[in-house]
């Protein structure tokens, strides 16, 4: 079983949970149009990301559940960027879908990192500030773009617009409001001279999955079968596994329960 498709057919926490479960080493990489970020794992655990500016495990996994779609694909042989100590993929996930159903109201008020901050001409009512949001303040200034604060600060995307949202609320600081897309910045590779982009990693193996590997930490044959039958139809391979009633019918999500069910007992 190849683990390689796209991200409408299979979520990104599906497949994590999947690799975690199955204690899998090595590059989870994912596109959408030119973008890309990477995951590295080891034994299961994320230990690197490389996801545009992103500061933690869990700010790369916040930007990248933000993708509407695109296509992953793990493999061995590449050394984790920003290398981070091995962090067990469910409390990471759980943080970063937390942080998801709090961003649309953050957004509203903050759309953009490139949107302008400018502190307010007056208050009305005496302000009180923690250490924290006097920095924000002062950083700001007589105005700066939102990515700019951020840097400055050493705050990553979620915390850094959810403390400026705050100083919004306070009636310190007014928002210059773009249209953007709500994807997440990440790294993309650099364009060849015709202005294309180049495909990286080319040539390294694709992870195969074994039956055996799959039922030793729990996966009934029933749920091997759904699993299998997505991925097939996704890679184009010819090859589908029998019809049964267990099994997700063929393209759906896979069911994220029974991925995220052994997270806990996949490894003693």
């Amino acid at each position: 079983m190849s683990l390689e498709g796209t991200l409408e057919t299979i979520a990104l926490p599906d497949v994590l949970a999947l690799l975690s479960v199955t204690a899998k080493t090595g590059e989870l990489r994912l596109e959408s149009n030119a973008a890309v970020g990477r995951i590295w794992l080891d034994a299961g655990l994320v230990a690197g990301f490389d996801v545009g500016s992103q500061h933690s495990a869990v700010d790369a996994l916040f930007a990248l559940l933000r993708w509407q779609e695109g296509s992953f694909r793990f493999h061995t042989g590449t050394e984790p960027l920003n290398p981070v100590e091995p962090q067990e993929v469910a409390p990471l996930i759980e943080e970063a879908e937390e942080r998801l159903s709090q961003w649309p109201e953050i957004s509203a008020v903050v759309p953009s990192l490139s949107s302008r901050l400018d502190l307010q001409a007056s208050v009305h009512e005496d302000v009180i500030l923690s250490p924290d949001q006097w920095g924000l303040i002062a950083l700001i200034g007589s105005g700066r773009s939102v990515e700019e604060v951020l840097d400055g600060r050493g705050l990553g995307e979620f915390d850094g617009c959810k403390a400026v949202k705050e100083l919004v609320d306070a009636g310190l600081v007014q928002v210059d409001h773009v249209e953007v897309s709500d994807e997440a910045e990440v790294l993309t590779p650099e364009p060849a001279d015709d202005g294309s982009v180049p495909a990286q990693d080319d040539g390294l193996p694709v992870t195969e999955f074994t039956d055996e590997e799959m039922t030793s930490n729990g996966w009934s044959e029933a749920e091997l079968n759904g699993l299998s039958e997505v991925w097939n139809d996704e890679t184009g391979q010819e090859e589908s596994a029998p019809a049964g009633d267990d099994q997700p019918e063929s393209g759906q999500p896979v069911n994220r329960g029974l991925l995220l069910k052994f997270l806990g007992s996949a490894r003693s």
